[in-house]
C-alpha cells in the first residue's frame, strides 16, 4: 500500500499540550509545552493515491467512493478538506494544527475523525486575528469515533462544529473552544445507546450548544468550567420543531459551570441520566 510523507524544515512555535492535569480544585489544565516537538517535522498518510491532493498547506480528500479510510501519523500545519460523502480520517498519534486563523480539518460532507486505539491525537486551530473559526469543522454531519485519545481546542470560537453530531466508540476526547464558543456546536447532537466513550468539554461559554436538539443515551460526560454546560436554541420561529434537552442514559460529571442547562420551557429531561458533582 502507498504512503505519502510530508516533510517540513521547521515546527511552528505555537504548541498545544502534553498532558493534562488535575488539581485540587478539579479544575482541568492543559499543558502542551513538548506535545508537538514529540510527533517530529513529516506527516504520513496510509494510503497515497489520485484521491489525495497537496496544495501547499492543504491536503484534500476527494475519493470517487464512499467509506474510504485515510491513516494520518506524525505532524502537520495546514489544512485538511474531505470532500466524499462517510471517509474516515483515522488518526494514529497524529498532531494536526492550523495556525492560519482557519480550521485544521474542514468536512464539505458527511466524515467520521477516528481515534486509533491506543494513540494519542491533537487537532488545534489558532493564529493572529479573530475569525469565529473551529478546529474542527464539518458543513453537514460528523461523527467522532475510536478508541484512542483525541485532543480537540478551538483557540478563535469553537472546539468542533457541525450540521449534524454523533459520537461513538471507546475513547477519551478532550475539547475545548473559548469563551466566546463552545466545545460542541452543532444543529443536532445524538449519541445512542451502550456506548463507551468519555468525553471531557471544557473551558468554554457552552459545553453543548445544539441549535435544535440534544439527545443523549449513553457515554461518560464531564462537563468542567464551562458557563452552561447544555444549551439549546428556541421553536419560536418554527413551532412544530423539538428544540430541547433529552438525556435518557450517561454519567454526567459537572464542575465549575455556571448553570447546567439552558433551553426553552418544559423542554429538558434528565430522567435517565447521572449526576455527579465533582
Amino acid at each position: 500500500m502507498k504512503k505519502l510523507i510530508i516533510c517540513f524544515s521547521a515546527i511552528s512555535a505555537f504548541v498545544f499540550f502534553s498532558c493534562v492535569k488535575t488539581v485540587q480544585d478539579n479544575r482541568i489544565s492543559i499543558n502542551s509545552d513538548s506535545a508537538k516537538s514529540e510527533y517530529g517535522a513529516q506527516l504520513v498518510i496510509v494510503p497515497m493515491d489520485e484521491t489525495v491532493t497537496i496544495k501547499g498547506n492543504t491536503i484534500i480528500l476527494a475519493p470517487k467512493k464512499e467509506n474510504m479510510h485515510y491513516t494520518f501519523s506524525g505532524y502537520f500545519n495546514g489544512q485538511i478538506i474531505s470532500k466524499t460523502k462517510n471517509t474516515v480520517i483515522r488518526l494514529k498519534d497524529a498532531f494536526i494544527e492550523n495556525t492560519a486563523n482557519k480550521p485544521a480539518i474542514l468536512a464539505e460532507s458527511k466524515t467520521e475523525i477516528s481515534a486509533a486505539k491506543n494513540s494519542t491525537n491533537y487537532i488545534t486551530a489558532s493564529g493572529r486575528g479573530y475569525n469565529r473559526s473551529s478546529a474542527v469543522k464539518s458543513k453537514r454531519g460528523l461523527l467522532l469515533a475510536g478508541g484512542g485519545t483525541l485532543y480537540i481546542n478551538g483557540k478563535h470560537c469553537h472546539g468542533v462544529e457541525a450540521e449534524d453530531l454523533k459520537i461513538k466508540g471507546s475513547g477519551t476526547y478532550y475539547i475545548s473552544g473559548t469563551k466566546k464558543g463552545s466545545a460542541l456546536s452543532c444543529n443536532t447532537l445524538v449519541v445512542d445507546p451502550e456506548k463507551t466513550f468519555t468525553l471531557y468539554l471544557l473551558n468554554s461559554k457552552n459545553g453543548i450548544k445544539a441549535d435544535k436538539t440534544i439527545d443523549i443515551a449513553s457515554g461518560t460526560f464531564y462537563l468542567y468550567e464551562n458557563d452552561t454546560a447544555l444549551k439549546t436554541g428556541t421553536s419560536k420561529n418554527s413551532p412544530d420543531n423539538v428544540h430541547g434537552i433529552q438525556l435518557r442514559g450517561g454519567e454526567f460529571h459537572t464542575y465549575g459551570n455556571h448553570r447546567l442547562y439552558k433551553t426553552e420551557k418544559d423542554a429538558y429531561c434528565d430522567s435517565g441520566a447521572k449526576f455527579i458533582q465533582d
